[in-house]
């Protein structure tokens, strides 16, 4: 078996604007196929899908250059899936092979995610398969529901809960100012986390981060020695909501070093 990595693209754009993007950036090639999944069929008997959900294409996109990892090759292609959720389309990317995702570099992670930025999303952020979507409140551990409920996180006019590890919003959808902020515990978990926003472009990009990577000495150089961080937080589901900013200026002050060492140009 093994862990699938999925990465989301939130639009609210046509699904013809987003393929067509995806043929002008990358060497993409779609797929005409009918789409049959039992999943998604149950979900929407179930009313747990609305009625505009659909998966619309699919297909393979290629990246040039490929994007480089600490040890293991690189990673050449990704398959994808564009949905619509009620007026907004959803860009699913999965990077082939999965067993790379997790060493490739952060500094890759960040250019990839700004190649993306060229059309606009409103939000980046990801998944893993071995999330359990039902400690987190869904009916269901079921991809298609995280999918769905995407939208709900920007609907508001503000994100309030950062989806996974790494997130990336529009500016004027976020309200925050750069610093570093409290993530607030789901019930029963008792480590400290917080969040760094940094500006990028005309986004603002979340960093999860534990208080015990940024005090512990130990952890904390192993934090700045591993070149791949990224990549495995922007996958991992976090669903914490943001809290109080931090006035606390080592804490700051090691959570900017940690960014800056992951997306140094070469990372290693």
């Amino acid at each position: 078996m093994g862990v699938d990595n999925y990465i989301y693209f939130v639009f609210d754009k046509k699904p013809e604007e987003v393929e067509n993007f995806l043929k002008r950036e990358f060497e993409a090639e779609v797929r005409n196929e009918e789409f049959d999944d039992p999943r998604m069929d149950y979900l929407g008997e179930k009313g747990l899908l609305g009625e505009h959900f659909q998966l619309i294409t699919s297909g393979e996109l290629l990246f040039d250059p490929p994007l480089r990892t600490t040890e293991w090759g690189v990673i050449i292609n990704a398959d994808f899936h564009v949905y619509t959720v009620k007026d907004y389309t959803i860009l699913e990317i999965h990077p082939n092979p999965r067993s790379r995702w997790g060493f490739v570099l952060s500094s890759e992670v960040i250019r990839l995610l700004k190649r993306f930025m060229k059309a606009e999303p409103l939000l980046i952020c990801g998944y893993r398969d071995d999330a359990d979507l039902t400690e987190l409140g869904f009916n269901y551990n079921m991809s298609y529901l995280f999918i769905n409920w995407l939208p709900e996180t920007i609907k508001t006019g503000k994100l309030k809960t950062l989806p996974s590890a790494i997130t990336v919003v529009k500016k004027e959808l976020l309200g925050l100012e750069d610093g570093l902020y409290e993530l607030i515990e789901r019930p029963g978990r008792e480590e400290k986390e917080y969040v760094l926003v940094k500006s990028i472009e005309d986004y603002k990009i979340l960093v999860a981060v534990e208080e015990v990577d940024l005090m512990d000495e130990e952890c904390y150089r192993d934090i700045l020695n591993d070149k791949a961080e990224f990549s495995l937080k922007i996958v991992g589901v976090t669903f914490k909501r943001i809290g109080r900013k931090v006035k606390d200026e080592l804490l700051l002050r090691r959570a900017e070093d940690y960014f800056k060492t992951q997306v140094e140009e070469d990372g290693c």
